[in-house]
């Protein structure tokens, strides 16, 4: 285990959380305030389902050599994240009830949780492959969310929330290049 893969464990981390709390920003314009906290449940499912995923689907990816491994899915995670923002801003959701409402509250949360699944699925794999060194890897990640936490306030008043998540995509690119072999 390098240097360069856990600061590239502490970018995941800071990508995940910079993109957690920039959704509540954009739920809260794009929907009604009444959502704006909605992207922490997003991210708690999509961050627990790539847990499971990991672990069903464990011998398919024991078969990947680590960096490359881990430096792909990086790489997935920041091209979910701006797929996910691109539809996400231009979904538009009403405050009564109907089919087509919940139809679409039902989009919104499956789609702003594939960047959580994808990031999550990035520390999963870290920490299950670095396992020699857990410790080291578990600090990188509350390293990297706390950084994630104070560039957000600068970034957040700069760039605006897209601004934001465009940002922790480039993160998620910059761990990528780390985790390559």
């Amino acid at each position: 285990m390098s240097l360069a893969s856990l600061a590239a464990v502490a970018c995941v981390s800071a990508a995940l959380l910079m993109t957690e709390l920039a959704l509540t920003r954009i739920f809260s314009v794009v929907m009604y305030y009444h959502f704006a906290f909605l992207a922490i449940s997003i991210a708690l499912f999509g961050l627990s389902a790539s847990g499971v995923f990991a672990f069903l689907r464990r011998r398919a990816l024991d078969r990947q050599p680590t960096g490359t491994l881990l430096a792909s899915r990086a790489l997935v995670f920041a091209a979910a994240t701006v797929v996910a923002l691109f539809f996400l801003v231009r979904l538009r959701v009403g405050l009564n009830y109907s089919p087509r409402n919940l139809a679409l509250m039902l989009v919104i949360y499956g789609l702003a949780a594939v960047p959580f699944f994808t990031g999550g699925l990035v520390v999963t794999l870290a920490i299950s492959r670095l396992a020699d060194r857990v410790n080291a890897v578990y600090a990188a990640d509350l390293l990297g969310a706390a950084a994630g936490c104070l560039i957000l306030l600068p970034l957040m008043n700069g760039v605006g929330a897209p601004g934001v998540v465009i940002a922790a995509a480039a993160l998620a690119i910059v761990a990528a290049l780390l985790f390559a072999p």
